[in-house]
């Protein structure tokens, strides 16, 4: 029998498991370990609009990445109908910055000083999609043990890993795919995008019981985000950006995103006081580059940092390639 341990059960270990699930591979046994009470699950605490903005090929290795990486998770809803995903229209809106707007966005308009661009994507009703991964992967030999791993250790042939309840398993092969947590097993790896990768909070208003209409969209005005899910009646407002390691919410921060949404965009916001103030801890890796590396029976991957719903099937299978 060969296990594999995967550490993690955001939207890099849940799709590694979908992935493994769709390909024949020589594991016997997976175990997902998951602890959203000790590492919470930066996933479940994403806008999660998946859109191209303005990305185009040809440029970089990351725009080239991350441009096929869409379009793979394009396909993917258009063939498997995911749920929890809804198709919506990415309005994006600049005042300042704008030879940078029109360089990235060449399809563009102005009106009134305003320069917009619009193109589709989806927005991700992320504990209804990560739940499906699972689902749809019932083919697989996998099984889900709460617990954080706190401790990782060769014995012979096998890695030995122990979780914070004292429980202790062994595996033949280990991925590490806690996004922003894995800096806390690097040091068994000497592999740059892992010394230089850093975490990033980002932080997000959410707004119950709204009515905008039928339709979900996302508005980004100079940055800030509006999003709407119809189909729930919540808004997101948001997002700040900072590179900290703790979940206290910038409330500060995120009063000036509202004010500015505010007063720049043609909707009547709820109450600041009624939002629920939500933080994410995000895996800054050098360049904003995602990353698989491969040290003996020790893998990682993660750096997904702004685009994870979009680069976790892509890093996926190509990581279950190389297994």
């Amino acid at each position: 029998m060969t296990t594999l341990a995967i550490i993690g059960g955001g939207i890099a270990g849940r799709s590694l498991i979908y992935a493994l699930a769709k390909k024949k591979n020589s594991f016997s046994k997976v175990i997902l370990f998951d602890s959203d009470q000790f590492a919470p699950t930066c996933s479940l605490r994403s806008t999660a609009v998946v859109a191209p903005r303005g990305i185009t090929t040809g440029h970089s290795e990351l725009g080239d990445l991350l441009s096929a990486s869409f379009l793979k998770f394009k396909q993917h809803v258009e063939k498997e109908k995911p749920s929890g995903v809804h198709p919506i229209v990415q309005k994006t809106f600049a005042t300042s910055k704008v030879d940078a707007f029109i360089k990235r966005y060449p399809q563009h308009s102005f009106k009134d000083g305003v320069y917009s661009s619009i193109e589709n994507g989806f927005l991700i009703e992320t504990k209804t999609y990560l739940n499906w991964l699972l689902e749809k992967s019932r083919d697989l030999s996998f099984e889900v043990k709460n617990g954080f791993v706190i401790n990782i250790e060769h014995k012979d042939e096998l890695v030995e890993l122990k979780l914070n309840n004292g429980e202790v398993f062994q595996a033949h092969k280990v991925i590490m795919a806690g996004g922003s947590y894995n800096r806390f097993w690097r040091g068994l790896s000497p592999a740059k995008p892992l010394s230089s990768s850093a975490p990033v909070q980002g932080a997000y208003l959410e707004f119950s019981d709204v009515d905008y209409g039928p339709l979900s969209f996302s508005i980004t005005f100079d940055g800030d985000n509006f999003v709407y899910h119809a189909h729930s009646h919540i808004l997101l407002i948001g997002s700040s950006t900072q590179q900290v390691g703790h979940e206290l919410p910038p409330v500060k921060d995120l009063s000036r995103i509202y004010e500015r949404l505010r007063l720049n965009l043609n909707f009547e916001l709820p109450p600041f006081e009624k939002a629920i103030k939500i933080t994410g801890q995000r895996e800054k890796a050098s360049q904003r580059k995602p990353y698989i590396i491969h040290e003996g029976s020790l893998s990682w991957i993660g750096g997904f940092y702004k685009n994870g719903y979009s680069l976790g099937l892509e890093l996926a299978e190509r990581m279950v390639d190389e297994l």
